[in-house]
């Protein structure tokens, strides 16, 4: 009998980052002071902000792990230090398209925690690893009731296996 559950790991894994995606993304200006960041990240709990240039273009990021090495730790003062001073360059970017799989093999080579989701050189979202990690999670604990399904089904043929013997043997 053919497993009909062998490609859903597989199958899970396809599904593209759109669907996991945050959509309300936080944004700051290069020019931007790192205390702005600071208050941002604060007040809307999150790790991790998209950094644009005058033009409006996205050029970095800046992350929680950033205010604290290149601020906090060299004892710089927040309200003066710019954005540009301290940020992440060299943005990498997905489409939404890409799927989870793909995008948590993306995030692991080049050892980051957050891409942000663009479609024809528009910001639709942002992917974390946590989302990643939420996402995983869930599929593994479908995966693993499937496998009761297919346990149960077994059992079901074997039980009218036995029926249909025992009615022949009449």
């Amino acid at each position: 009998m053919k497993n009909p559950f062998k490609d859903l790991d597989k199958i899970a894994t396809e599904i593209p980052v759109s669907k996991i995606m945050v959509k309300n993304i936080r944004k700051i200006k290069e020019t931007d002071s790192a205390q702005k960041a600071i208050d941002i990240m604060s007040l809307h709990s999150i790790s991790g902000l998209i950094v644009f240039d005058k033009a409006g273009t996205p050029v970095g990021m800046i992350s929680e792990g950033d205010l604290l090495k290149k601020v906090f730790h060299k004892k710089k003062n927040p309200e003066k230090t710019k954005i540009k001073e301290i940020m992440n360059r060299g943005l990498k970017t997905i489409e939404p398209e890409m799927s989870i799989g793909e995008t948590a093999v993306l995030m692991k080579k080049h050892k980051i925690s957050k891409l942000p989701v663009f479609k024809d050189k528009k910001l639709l979202g942002l992917v974390t690893k946590s989302d990643l990690l939420e996402e995983l999670n869930n599929i593994y604990k479908q995966n693993r009731r499937f496998h009761w399904v297919a346990v149960i089904i077994t059992i079901q043929f074997i039980i009218i296996a036995v029926l249909v013997i025992s009615l022949i043997g009449r």
